[in-house]
């Protein structure tokens, strides 16, 4: 017993604001009442509930040997709960019972010593306060005696409100068709057949059901054994409080439904993929790429064409904010627009909604808050971890130089045969040699194709260099998902499934 408490204690504290709030309490309740029953003995309460004229005072006569119990004809008598002690009266037991009408009788059979009988008041009385101090008291007795007659057995009042609720607590139950000596042995038959049709549909079709007359005598001792056998056994408290934890992990079970995995890898990837477009990696790949060209051109290209395109901005540069200094590749980010807020938003609530598929509503409430609770900051967070991603922009190809050089070395052969066309022009001295037009031509075309070639490998390499930044950015994206999103997340998942297990150990 004590094991199963720890097991829900654990379980109440797991599930704490992802179960309804009603359940949390009645199980905080359930513990309260379990620790305070089981530190007050092992005396077992005994309830003997019914309707008006079933005639439990007269049945309650009868056990204890005495006339305490009033007992009336047309009308209730019972309006206060009367506790009988079979043996040494345990005070500390019915101040928590709240009960006050106490007597103290001497055990007739054997057993009994260890018996608190109460008489509780009509459940159907009109008077308010005896209803509630019967729904008072089914919370906390360990065995339920409940006594019908022939007249009202059938009545949805006790079958609805009382007996059907405890289905679960069947092993604590006695159903007692009293005043049965008006009936001929055939309509006691009839009457008992139609009785336990009507408990099996309660749920409680294999309880006890004895038929008694209180003033015959008839079944007397038979229920006198039994409710002895529940003395001496001491196992009624444990036993109400048993059915009490499993009826409650049922509950549990319910509002802990659901498959529980892992955070689903395409729900993941479509979380980097929206934190990524509204980081802004897309336009910072494809400028990557741009500069990439552009720098390369710079630097292989044939020197005349280059530099026309010095005249051109770096496009990385654009996505460089105002105040970064030199060397340092911040990317601005752009995730403070309403755009960029809402993909992450859009990528957040995607996440939370496959990682919660099928669960009750208050695990998906716990998933869906767990997945936004960092969203205000994702946006700096996302900023700073791009911050501090090399893109590899300032990676300049040992060939780029090798071409550069080749480039100034075809640059110097045009200088050349310019310098001497134009020295034989001016007849200085008179020359008629082919070389400087040699140099001429072949420094221009060899200058025009080694740039187009290196342009077609500046393309390639841009595409690789562009390749490459968009995987480490979208690391860096990646990681911060996992740290802000995809964690908290996967430890909801992880709460639930520990309930899950939690609840399984109680219904065993």
């Amino acid at each position: 017993m004590l094991t199963r408490l720890e097991t829900l204690d654990q379980l109440v504290e797991v599930t704490q604001h992802r179960v309804p709030e009603d359940l949390t309490r009645r199980a905080a309740k359930l513990l309260a009442r379990a620790d305070r029953r089981l530190a007050l003995g092992e005396q077992t309460v005994v309830a003997l509930a019914g309707a008006t004229g079933s005639g439990k005072s007269s049945l309650t006569n009868v056990l204890s040997r005495s006339d305490i119990a009033g007992v009336g004809v047309r009308r209730p008598t019972t309006s206060q709960t009367l506790a009988i002690s079979f043996g040494p009266t345990n005070k500390e037991l019915l101040d928590w019972l709240d009960v006050h009408r106490r007597h103290e009788v001497p055990a007739v059979t054997p057993g009994l010593e260890n018996l608190v009988l109460l008489d509780l008041p009509d459940h159907d009385s009109a008077t308010f306060s005896n209803r509630d101090e019967v729904d008072r008291l089914v919370q906390f007795v360990d065995q339920f005696v409940w006594v019908l007659d022939p007249e009202k057995y059938a009545d949805a009042a006790v079958h609805h409100r009382y007996l059907q609720p405890l289905a679960r607590h069947r092993d604590v139950v006695t159903v007692v068709l009293n005043k049965a000596d008006r009936l001929s042995p055939d309509g006691l038959y009839e009457c008992m057949s139609d009785l336990r049709r009507i408990l099996k549909m309660d749920g409680l079709g294999d309880v006890p059901l004895l038929a008694v007359s209180a003033r015959e005598g008839m079944g007397i001792a038979e229920l006198e054994t039994g409710l002895a056998d529940v003395g001496v056994r001491k196992s009624a408290a444990r036993a109400r409080l048993s059915a009490d934890i499993t009826a409650v992990a049922d509950e549990f079970e319910a509002a802990c439904r659901g498959e529980v995995g892992s955070v689903p890898d395409c729900a993941v990837a479509a979380l980097d993929d929206a934190l990524a477009a509204s980081a802004g990696v897309p336009e910072a790949v494809t400028a990557v790429e741009r500069s990439f060209i552009h720098r390369g051109v710079l630097t292989t290209g044939w020197p005349p064409v280059s530099w026309i395109r010095r005249l051109r901005p770096d496009p990385l540069k654009a996505l460089l904010p105002s105040d970064v200094t030199p060397g340092e590749e911040r990317l601005a980010h752009p995730g403070n627009g309403p755009v960029s807020r809402a993909r992450i938003r859009t990528g957040l609530r995607a996440l939370a909604d496959r990682a919660s598929q099928g669960m009750a509503p208050g695990w998906a409430d716990a998933v869906g808050w767990a997945s936004s609770q960092d969203a205000e900051q994702l946006p700096q967070l996302l900023e700073r971890a791009l911050a501090k991603t090399d893109l590899g922009a300032d990676e300049n190809p040992v060939w780029w130089r090798v071409l550069r050089s080749l480039q100034w070395v075809l640059m110097a052969a045009l200088i050349v045969g310019l310098g001497w066309l134009l020295l034989g022009f001016l007849g200085l001295p008179p020359n008629n040699s082919p070389v400087p037009w040699l140099l001429l031509a072949g420094s221009i075309v060899g200058g025009v194709v080694l740039g187009l070639c290196s342009g077609l490998l500046v393309r390639r390499g841009a595409r690789a260099g562009a390749r490459a930044a968009e995987r480490r950015l979208r690391q860096a994206v990646s990681k911060v998902g996992a740290a802000h999103v995809v964690e908290p997340v996967a430890e909801e998942l992880r709460r639930l499934r520990e309930a899950r297990e939690l609840i399984g150990r109680l219904r065993k």
